[in-house]
């Protein structure tokens, strides 16, 4: 990797973050086949990912999806828990069958684009982000709410007025280091930072994690510290930057950065298993064990799915 390639992400650590409140939309009229209790196991699977759980969350997607066989947001809820277990192939197929209910929604070819990283095909990805560029910025499951003005919490993390052109731009910059494009990759760059000044730690970590599983580990590291940096009081840019230093078998930073992840969340099951394979790397074994002992009981694919993120293991 080329000097400059490496780093990228430096433009970055100009940003600042101001806190400015955003208008939340208040109610939201969910596509057909959506009901109470679709929508409550949801809500439980978005609080077993939560901590990692992801076949338990992709259980309860399973569940919705019986009761109503056509409720796209459990698709795509779905397909996001087959991303992030690394089960592409099913999370394709997902994205498949929401987009074919709702072509319009901006969100679904965005994930679309996200797979395509994930899967070594940055070039599928920035033909897909050159679509979505072209499509209103609205969810289906939030009309008449348009993206652009649509606040989601996730922790200390903010989507602020912006925030879904900013995606776009990360997702394509990703893409455009993996092709070597580096003067549109630093362009990109610069206008997502531009865009995230009042929140950058939201867009930083989403760049970070995206960039980390498409193995710019480098960049990664960069971007997440300055995530940190912006904001650190948010476990997930803790839990983004030891998944970066255990691919790059980076351990003491693996473990510390684990460790303050932990700090917060004590069951999250990817923080767990990572420093467990950082202490047994470091020697530490019966205190590696107990992690991933830990870890394997509230998610026991663990092991299965760091290796297909490409983590190394025990």
């Amino acid at each position: 990797m080329s000097s400059r390639r490496r780093w990228l992400p430096v433009a970055l650590a100009a940003c600042c973050a101001i806190a400015v409140p955003v208008a939340r939309a208040t109610d939201a009229t969910y596509d057909s086949g959506g009901t109470t209790a679709t929508d409550n196991l949801l809500n439980d699977s978005f609080r077993a990912a939560h901590h990692g759980r992801y076949s338990a969350a992709i259980a309860l997607d399973n569940k919705a999806l019986a009761i109503s066989p056509h409720f796209g947001r459990g698709y795509l809820a779905r397909a996001g828990n087959y991303m992030s277990a690394g089960r592409y192939t099913e999370a394709a197929a997902d994205l498949d069958q929401v987009s074919a209910m709702h072509p319009d929604d901006f969100t679904i070819q965005m994930k679309k684009a996200q797979l395509a990283l994930y899967r070594d095909d940055p070039a599928g990805a920035i033909a897909i982000l050159k679509i979505v560029v072209q499509m209103p910025l609205r969810f289906f499951w939030h009309d008449p709410y348009e993206a652009s003005t649509y606040e989601y919490g996730a922790g200390n993390q903010y989507a602020a007025t912006g925030h879904a052109p900013s995606h776009i731009m990360a997702l394509s910059s990703i893409a455009e280091q993996m092709l070597h494009q580096d003067d549109a990759a630093i362009a990109d760059m610069s206008r997502m930072v531009d865009n995230e000044r009042q929140h950058p730690e939201y867009i930083m970590n989403f760049y970070c994690w995206n960039a980390a599983v498409s193995g710019l580990l480098e960049s990664a590291e960069l971007t997440c510290q300055n995530a940190i940096d912006s904001n650190s009081h948010d476990i997930g840019q803790y839990d983004s930057l030891g998944y970066v230093h255990l691919r790059m078998k980076a351990w003491d930073k693996a473990i510390a950065d684990y460790n303050n992840a932990l700090d917060s969340r004590s069951d999250l099951t990817t923080s767990l298993y990572g420093r467990g394979v950082a202490r047994r790397a470091r020697g530490d074994i019966a205190g590696g064990n107990a992690d991933i002992a830990a870890a394997t009981r509230d998610e026991p694919d663990i092991a299965n799915i760091m290796q297909r993120l490409h983590a190394p293991g025990p």
